[in-house]
């Protein structure tokens, strides 16, 4: 899963081995960095019926400082499919004799997210639906699989800027103060 990272300039390491330095870095992004980024991807499943939570993990060393977002909960899978895609695949029936489904045939759904490319970055608002879909019942599938949406690299892309201004920020607060 990709990280926003912030690399200590050659002048910042020599202070980023403090251990009082490194306690106040990890303060700030407890504070400030890990609520902004989780906020980020939270926004993104917003309208999700099966949306999974997120957490935040802080890395501050010597020579970088990083923290890495990640889904968790019940549907973290959801977000893992979503975000990377899948590959054909097939699906069968496992606690009915059937799966029931509407479908309009090959190409007829409509995905809520789509990938996406350039400063629009993907698409993940409104909502999925069948175009001219009947109710089906069918004992196995053989799914095409799902383009990945990349939601965590479009949100570093898009953080990044922020991201360095405030670690830059943080440096000198704390280091006025030592």
């Amino acid at each position: 899963m990709p990280k926003v990272a912030y690399r200590a300039t050659r002048s910042r390491r020599k202070f980023n081995k403090s251990k009082e330095i490194q306690a106040e870095l990890a303060a700030f992004m407890d504070a400030v960095v890990k609520p902004h980024f989780v906020k980020q991807f939270e926004e993104i499943v917003a309208d999700w019926e099966h949306k999974p939570d997120f957490k935040a993990r802080k890395y501050v060393r010597a020579d970088s400082i990083q923290i890495a977002v990640y889904p968790a909960g019940e549907h973290k899978l959801i977000w893992k499919y979503v975000s990377r895609g899948t590959r054909r695949h097939k699906i069968r029936a496992k606690n009915a004799p059937f799966l029931v489904f509407p479908w309009g045939g090959k190409g007829s759904y409509r995905p809520k997210t789509r990938p996406g490319s350039g400063i629009a970055g993907p698409s993940f608002r409104g909502a999925g639906y069948v175009v001219g879909g009947k109710t089906v019942r069918m004992k196995e599938v053989d799914h095409p699989g799902n383009k990945p949406r990349k939601f965590e690299e479009w949100i570093a892309d898009r953080e990044k800027d922020w991201y360095s201004r405030e670690m830059e920020n943080a440096w000198r607060r704390i280091l006025r103060n030592v």
